[in-house]
């Protein structure tokens, strides 16, 4: 693995006094796509909580470059480099694209205007289909361009890392192809890594470049690129 830009290790928490998570440890480098799968209830999207702040760390620690975040509050997390895509897009339906776009950049201020001017010129190359609708209300839009609008607030914070929370659930199997293409240019073009939670396990391992499978809040194992065409990965997968 290349230089480590996340690393949450033997993180314990859980809500109200339950535990879910026991002890688990994932590490994403840089420009690196990882995938976390597991059915519903495993704690996927526990993990991605955890990281970005929503839930305190009962115990382990989350790194991110080699420093210390878990006693961190969530917009110094976000000032730091990390996004969170959550899990149903939670976009504001009656403002428009372009709207949207602006309150993801909601950590500047006005007098860096042209910055987030810049910004937004990636993202709308990045999605060009946005830049068409930049007026039209974030509601109107398709499931897949609502992800990518979801996609584009995020990118508006200029993350090292982006945590994708269920991207392609709801969405067609076109669609959720064409989702997943984004999340490798956001790799390839924009050099940002991505720890991508997901239940769709042949979809990740066409982008994945290591999965972690999660089981009842454990990290049960961790998969290689190079053993993503072996019998084990979906014997362990549908085992759990």
């Amino acid at each position: 693995m290349s230089e480590v830009v996340l690393r949450a290790e033997n993180v314990e928490t859980g809500y109200k006094g339950v535990q879910v998570l026991w002890g688990a440890t994932v590490s994403v480098g840089k420009n690196e796509i990882v995938a976390v799968l597991g059915p519903n209830g495993a704690g996927k999207t526990t993990l991605l909580k955890a990281i970005i702040g929503f839930l305190k760390v009962w115990g382990g620690s989350i790194k991110f470059l080699n420093e210390e975040i878990s006693g961190l509050p969530v917009h110094e997390r976000v000032r730091k480099g990390i996004a969170l895509v959550p899990e149903g897009r939670k976009l504001f339906p009656n403002m428009t694209v372009e709207e949207n776009l602006v309150m993801g950049a909601y950590l500047y201020n006005i007098k860096r205007d042209k910055e987030i001017q810049n910004i937004m010129e990636i993202v709308y190359n990045l999605f060009p289909i946005l830049k068409e609708r930049r007026t039209q209300k974030a509601g109107t839009l398709s499931g897949g361009q609502q992800q990518m609008l979801a996609i584009g607030r995020a990118l508006m914070t200029n993350p090292k890392i982006l945590l994708l929370d269920e991207p392609t659930l709801g969405l067609s199997p076109k669609l959720a192809n064409e989702v997943l293409e984004t999340v490798v240019k956001l790799r390839n073009e924009l050099g940002v890594s991505v720890l991508l939670v997901e239940e769709k396990v042949l979809l990740a391992t066409r982008v994945a470049d290591r999965i972690y499978l999660i089981n009842q809040g454990r990290i049960e194992h961790e998969v290689l690129k190079k053993d993503f065409g072996k019998d084990e990965l979906l014997y362990r997968y549908l085992g759990l």
